[in-house]
């Protein structure tokens, strides 16, 4: 029986940088199914055809490995139930489409890599090491950290660290802090980060800087921000 979702292979062969408009050739040799179905438009997924590596394989490992650790579930048991949650909650995909780490597409990689991330995040699961070693958009991590009141050096719990200062004499709590950029890190760290200028601290940790405050982070660290209608 005939899928309800219809998949063919094609490949690029020419593209205009002018309009965007990229030329895509495929076979396909179902006739019946082409015109009974009246098929005019389609659907395109671009498959990254970058060679994944041995690191980007063992981060996968090594963050599946703590939340093993944690939960107690087992080292297999628990790879298989996260590519599945993972599949569900951030792909829509089901059961069917189970990838292997072992040759899966880097994007895909990368993209589960940083679920596991987000989940111990948000589980609050202690790791032996810095999760700023193990991402790929460093920017999204910091972001968040943010979210989740975590350090983004070592994840322990954030204190908010102002990269625009807020200045002496003013108080934080009737300033808008929505546009600023600022950092989440530890107590310690947060000391640390006073003790030098902040282009050092980025270089010593390897961040991309502070991230802005929009207003959902605003509201999570009880901030003000601007009027709806400013």
């Amino acid at each position: 029986m005939k899928t309800p979702i219809d998949t063919v292979k094609g490949v690029i062969t020419d593209i205009d940088e002018r309009t965007g408009t990229v030329t895509i050739q495929a076979h396909y040799d179902d006739w019946f199914t082409l015109t009974k179905r009246q098929y005019r438009e389609c659907l395109v997924q671009l498959v990254d055809a970058r060679t994944l590596s041995g690191k980007q394989r063992n981060m996968c490992y090594a963050l599946l490995r703590e939340i093993s650790d944690y939960t107690g579930m087992g080292a297999d048991s628990t790879k298989e139930y996260m590519k599945l949650k993972f599949l569900a909650e951030d792909l829509g995909e089901t059961a069917d489409k189970i990838f292997s780490l072992s040759n899966a597409p880097v994007s895909l990689v990368c993209a589960f890599q940083r679920f596991l991330i987000h989940f111990i995040l948000d589980w609050d699961i202690p790791c032996r090491f810095s999760l700023l070693d193990y991402v790929d958009d460093v920017g999204d991590y910091i972001y968040y950290c943010l979210m989740t009141k975590k350090c983004c050096v070592c994840g322990g719990p954030a204190d908010l660290h102002h990269v625009d200062r807020v200045g002496m004499g003013r108080d934080r709590h009737d300033i808008c802090h929505e546009g600023l950029e600022a950092l989440p890190v530890c107590r310690g760290h947060h000391q640390e980060a006073h003790t030098m200028a902040d282009a050092d601290f980025f270089k010593r940790y390897h961040l991309p800087g502070g991230i802005v405050l929009d207003k959902t982070l605003c509201r999570i660290w009880k901030l003000k921000a601007r009027k709806k209608d400013a």
